[in-house]
């Protein structure tokens, strides 16, 4: 995925943010943890406005994409399938990089997509029936 090395990045700086953010429980310097915080967060908006600049381009694409799909009955081939094409047209694999949640659902949800889970009597995979765009 072309911003994988992005979402990577910035999951790294969260990571330091939430560490500095424990230390300053145990450490005395907190307004140079403060500041080192603040010079983080500024990289980590860059690397975000970054990751998130195509977005409406690819919000556009993919609404396309789910457009064909309105109504019909998606079983797992076709869920993994759409799920790979949302990546593939975003560019990552979390909808939010600040998330943890990767899934069909999140992306779904991202998306502003309204959507049911149907239960599947043949096994225990859930069919998936997109019914319409929410505003976005």
């Amino acid at each position: 995925m072309r911003y994988e090395k992005l979402e990577k990045a910035i999951n790294r700086i969260d990571n330091d943010i939430e560490a500095l953010r424990v230390a300053k429980k145990y450490l005395a310097n907190i307004m140079e943890i403060n500041q080192i915080i603040d010079d983080l967060n500024k990289k980590r908006q860059g690397l975000a406005d970054e990751l998130y600049c195509e977005d409406k381009k690819s919000y556009e694409s993919c609404c396309e994409i789910i457009r064909e799909l309105l109504g019909k009955e998606l079983d797992k081939d076709d869920q993994i399938e759409l799920l790979e094409k949302i990546k593939e047209e975003f560019g990552r694999k979390s909808p939010n990089v600040s998330k943890k949640s990767h899934g069909l659902n999140a992306w779904l949800k991202e998306l502003n997509i309204q959507y049911n889970w149907i239960e599947n009597p043949e096994n225990d995979w859930l069919i998936l029936v997109i019914e319409n765009f929410g505003p976005k």
